[in-house]
């Protein structure tokens, strides 16, 4: 079984551009060192899927925690960003 947990997310408007940035940390709660972590995070507005995405996360040792930072290019966050109001995210895969 997979056992990650996931904090700090934050959602917000890139720094350079218009799109939207989802920030957040991953902590791998096992033992076993990850070279590769595939995350899917889902974000709603108003109980509509905006985006849907995964990404991934290298090199992650056990009981370690590492920051990431996704941009998500198809999201102009002055028209759909600010308003997301939910998020899922949850590891696919790792390896």
């Amino acid at each position: 079984m997979l056992n990650f947990s996931y904090y700090h997310i934050e959602i917000g408007k890139s720094d350079i551009t218009k799109e939207v940035v989802v920030k957040g940390e991953i902590v791998n709660d096992s033992d076993k060192f990850y070279a590769t972590v595939a995350v899917r995070i889902i974000l709603f507005k108003q109980n509509i899927i905006v985006a849907n995405v995964v990404f991934t996360v290298k090199a992650l040792p056990g009981k370690a925690t590492k920051a990431f930072e996704r941009t998500i290019e198809e999201l102009d966050y002055l028209q759909v960003g600010k308003d997301i109001n939910r998020y899922e995210i949850y590891t696919e895969s790792a390896f």
